[in-house]
């Protein structure tokens, strides 16, 4: 429902009445932690407040909820309750300020284009590409615009590894960012970013995808992602709940399994995928990846 919702344009921030104010104190652990998710992972503020003072960290904070308060911190909550937590911060420093070519990002001018068309743009980003270019040519102005979820249509196909939609919005001016970079294999504008701000290696793509999940959605690109993991970025940060080796295994990226175990990626890490725990080589053999399979065994792999 909290997705339905999301997608329908629901105000994942409204104030005093924040659903995240709601989700962090539900009374259910379990499914306080998978709400606080949905809504963080798709920009629903993360220092909510209630009318009466109280914060959303505080609330989880008051239940013991130690994985609900790390989830906030890590998406920008600020507090007293922070201080001790320690979890990867987000960072989006660049996201927003360089086109493909590098250049300053200026937004264009949405003249007025109803919030719901923007979110429809970008919903159709995920899988309808030649509905996106209708539109864009229709409104120019949807090229950077954002849904109400914070997500726009460069980074909706990004995350689903659409490279030929990607590029086509990258090329009519849309804001590419470290994770966009990685999915298109631009090695040189990822290397310019983090040199130029080594905390890019904390950003994160819509839903709060990992940047080095990026390496996986589309083409493999083990030299980026070698580049990022040597740069700091967490080899264990996950997409939606997959580690990056996860993901690589589901497509027999060989190459690139190799760079994330070089860098201490766990071959046995868990993941939850339709109600179960499964690791990498479990992933691997229900794709029928036999050659991923293969080299996950002989480095210690078990399902």
């Amino acid at each position: 429902m909290i997705f339905f919702l999301t997608t329908r344009g629901a105000d994942l921030s409204a104030g005093p009445e924040s659903p995240l104010l709601t989700a962090v104190d539900y009374p259910d652990h379990a499914l306080a932690l998978e709400m606080t998710q949905a809504l963080l992972m798709n920009a629903s503020d993360a220092n909510a407040r209630r009318a009466d003072g109280r914060t959303a960290l505080q609330l989880a904070d008051a239940r013991g909820y130690a994985d609900v308060v790390e989830m906030l911190v890590h998406r920008g909550a600020a507090g007293a309750e922070a201080g001790t937590v320690k979890t990867e911060r987000v960072y989006f420093g660049r996201r927003y300020s360089f086109d493909v070519a590098g250049r300053p990002y200026t937004p264009l001018d949405i003249d007025g284009l109803p919030q719901e068309f923007i979110n429809e743009f970008a919903r159709l980003a995920h899988f309808d590409a030649d509905r996106v270019k209708h539109l864009l040519k229709l409104a120019p102005g949807l090229i950077g615009a954002r849904a109400t979820w914070d997500e726009s249509g460069i980074e909706a196909a990004a995350h689903m590894g659409l490279i030929p939609l990607a590029r086509h919005l990258a090329d009519q001016g849309a804001p590419v960012s470290t994770c966009t970079a990685t999915l298109l294999g631009l090695g040189d504008r990822v290397e310019s970013l983090v040199k130029s701000d080594g905390a890019c290696v904390r950003e994160r793509g819509a839903h709060d995808i990992a940047l080095l999940a990026y390496t996986a959605y589309g083409d493999q690109r083990p030299e980026i992602a070698d580049f990022l993991l040597r740069s700091g970025a967490s080899v264990h940060a996950k997409a939606l709940g997959l580690t990056t080796l996860h993901l690589a295994a589901t497509k027999d990226y060989v190459e690139l399994a190799d760079v994330l175990l070089a860098h201490g990626a766990d071959v046995n890490a868990q993941a939850r995928s339709r109600g179960r725990e499964v690791t990498p080589l479990a992933v691997a053999m229900k794709a029928k990846r036999e050659k991923m399979a293969e080299f996950l065994k002989a480095r210690g792999g078990h399902a």
